[in-house]
């Protein structure tokens, strides 16, 4: 799909193996990139076509997509480097739309707490604003180029 896409320089090429432990770890970044502007495309191609069959199992990978849509949205919304009070409302919205959706496409599934506080996330982008100003990328950066570093877990020495 990449290939048929023409997408603005400052996106990133997605990745050729997702998820495969051999061609290495992706960046937070890199899986918002992956996930926001690749699979998106990818998803719709595959499952878009299927809103209304009546086959249950195509059906249920149409609303699989229209759910990871709603994500998507809520991704985007709560990374714009604007906000308002209305687009946090609306990140709300497609976060518990999102949530709600992953219990009744997947029966016995929880809420894992990470996702519990994305519904918390609203109230941080109106204490503190778009996220661009307070997240941790330089940390986070740096945390990758030490993890890098070959050490014999031996203070001192390596």
């Amino acid at each position: 799909d990449a290939e048929r896409r023409h997408m603005p320089s400052y996106v990133g090429r997605p990745p050729s193996h997702p998820g495969e432990a051999k061609w290495g770890k992706f960046t937070a970044d890199q899986w918002k990139t992956f996930c926001t502007q690749h699979l998106p495309f990818t998803l719709t191609r595959l499952w878009g076509h299927f809103r209304n069959s009546q086959n249950q199992v195509e059906r249920h990978k149409y609303d699989m997509l229209q759910n990871f849509l709603h994500l998507v949205s809520a991704v985007k919304l709560a990374t714009t480097a604007k906000v308002t009070p209305a687009s946090i409302e609306e990140y709300e919205f497609e976060m518990h739309t999102y949530l709600t959706g992953l219990l009744e496409l997947y029966p016995g599934s929880q809420i894992e707490s990470y996702q519990h506080m994305a519904m918390h996330f609203g109230d941080l982008l109106r204490r503190w604003g778009p996220v661009h100003s307070w997240r941790c990328f330089a940390f986070e950066r740096y945390n990758g180029v030490l993890q890098q570093i070959n050490v014999n877990k031996k203070f001192g020495e390596c």
